[in-house]
């Protein structure tokens, strides 16, 4: 019975051992199974999320916009030039400043009437006045000459010397029609002058009115001018600030004097 024991003790700790062997045995060609196997690879995911940027245009013509849908451009690009209005713009300025220079001209110098000193006229006038003198003294002392007082004997007895004296009041007559007309010509140079006076003045307020009309339209050329200038210096191109790819070009609106557009960007790259 002890014999027996012991070996049923022998048996099961044989069948211990064997099965700690086949664990030891499968476990050594599960881990070559696996060492033979190759090792998996990380999957890596590149995420791309393009951006967008839109520019607003205002043109004048189509060809103002030198991009198309799909084409592709860097930083610096040229979106849109308005050449053709540049171009209008500055001979418009040139005619303007032509203008101005124009209108700046000096307006003919207005003399002043010059003062008369009337010689010729007073010259005459004293001379005629002069032999009217002569000639009223001659007379006065034509008296002293006569014999005779009596009226009757004169004209009998000194019929000569009526004779000289009627000369001499026919020529006091002429000598006093004479320093009439030296008046006369006296007054109308006078008169003329006055004339002159009056004409200049209404040249000088012509002058005046021209002069005001000359500075409104300079004032009203060198506004247009500034405006001129005002819209070539914001008449800039339209440089891409970005490099990218255009998705979209659309017309906003167009009225009688210019278009709208949208230029839309996708971003690549950042700027």
């Amino acid at each position: 019975m002890k014999k027996i024991g012991n070996w049923s003790v022998v048996k099961l700790l044989g069948y211990v051992i064997l099965g700690i062997g086949a664990i030891a045995l499968v476990n050594a060609n599960t881990e070559q199974t696996q060492a033979n196997q190759p090792e998996p690879v990380a999957e890596t995911t590149t995420s791309y999320s393009p951006s967008r940027h839109t520019i607003t245009l205002t043109l004048n013509q189509l060809d103002e916009l030198k991009v198309t849908e799909g084409q592709r451009i860097n930083v610096g690009d040229i979106i849109s030039d308005r050449t053709s209005e540049r171009t209008k713009l500055l001979a418009k300025k040139q005619r303007l400043e032509t203008a101005i220079a124009r209108a700046k001209l000096p307006l003919r110098e207005l003399k002043p009437v010059p003062v008369p000193k009337f010689q010729t006229e007073l010259a005459s006038l004293k001379q005629a006045q002069f032999n009217l003198d002569a000639i009223a003294r001659q007379i006065d002392n034509f008296d002293q000459k006569f014999y005779h007082k009596d009226p009757w004997h004169v004209q009998v007895f000194e019929s000569e010397k009526v004779q000289q004296l009627a000369d001499l009041k026919r020529q006091e007559l002429a000598a006093s029609i004479n320093v009439e007309k030296a008046i006369a010509r006296l007054d109308e140079a006078k008169l003329n002058y006055q004339k002159q006076q009056y004409e200049h003045s209404l040249k000088v307020s012509d002058y005046q009115t021209l002069m005001q009309k000359q500075q409104e339209q300079i004032n009203s050329l060198q506004s247009q001018l500034d405006k001129v200038d005002e819209e070539l210096e914001q008449l800039t191109s339209v440089y891409s600030p970005y490099r990218g790819k255009v998705r979209r070009v659309k017309i906003l609106g167009q009225n009688e004097r210019s278009i709208t557009a949208e230029v839309t960007l996708d971003i690549r790259g950042g700027k």
